[in-house]
């Protein structure tokens, strides 16, 4: 009788970033750029979510310290980096008192943005409440870590995006106006997801039934 011995190490790579206290561009409702600043308290009000079972945070921008865009200004998108080897899902902060409730359109694009020929590799939709956490989630999707993928956010035109001005989070950057006009030094409040599940099934799972077919 062969007894086996399995160990099984799960390494789950999470960018947390501390707040900063920022001045914020205030949108006011027409405009379609990044306008003059006005002052918010340094605290988010953004609740938090709870995702569903198997899926968990790799990256994440938490610092909500700005008023960023509104979606009415379109072609709003942030970049980003995952750790593990699949994308589960993502959430923005959306901004207190901007609108009240409204769909909220995720889409994760790989190769560039819609205006760049990008590919859509998937999307979901939620209903956000201003001030809150929104969170989307999708089946599983395979990515290479390390490798720049994007968030396009869409979906209604009556909510707002919390972010910061500082650069908190060094893998990526904030898209706001019509073409993507890139803000390099800004960051959407975003975070992502990866399933857990599918990354034992596909790391770990194979290796033991290889075994006991010896």
């Amino acid at each position: 009788m062969k007894l086996l011995s399995l160990f099984i190490v799960v390494s789950a790579g999470v960018f947390v970033f501390g707040a900063y206290a920022a001045t914020l561009p205030a949108t006011s409702e027409g405009q379609t750029f990044l306008s003059l600043p006005v002052v918010q308290d340094a605290e988010s009000s953004a609740l938090v979510s709870t995702p569903p079972l198997a899926n968990q945070i790799d990256q994440n921008q938490p610092s909500a310290t700005t008023y960023m865009a509104a979606f009415a200004q379109t072609d709003l998108a942030q970049s980003f980096q995952q750790t593990n080897t699949n994308i589960s899902g993502a959430g923005i902060a959306l901004h207190p008192g901007i609108g009240s409730s409204d769909n909220v359109t995720i889409q994760l694009w790989a190769d560039g943005l819609p205006n760049a020929s990008g590919t859509m590799l998937t999307e979901a939709s939620a209903t956000g409440s201003a001030g809150q956490w929104v969170d989307v989630y999708w089946t599983p999707v395979a990515v290479v870590p390390g490798t720049t993928y994007y968030l396009v956010f869409t979906g209604n035109t009556t909510l707002g995006i919390d972010g910061d001005l500082n650069n908190p989070y060094p893998y990526g950057c904030v898209y706001a106006n019509s073409g993507f006009s890139q803000f390099a030094n800004y960051d959407y409040a975003f975070r992502t997801y990866y399933d857990d599940d599918t990354s034992l099934e596909r790391y770990t799972w194979a290796g033991v039934k290889a075994s006991f077919n010896q």
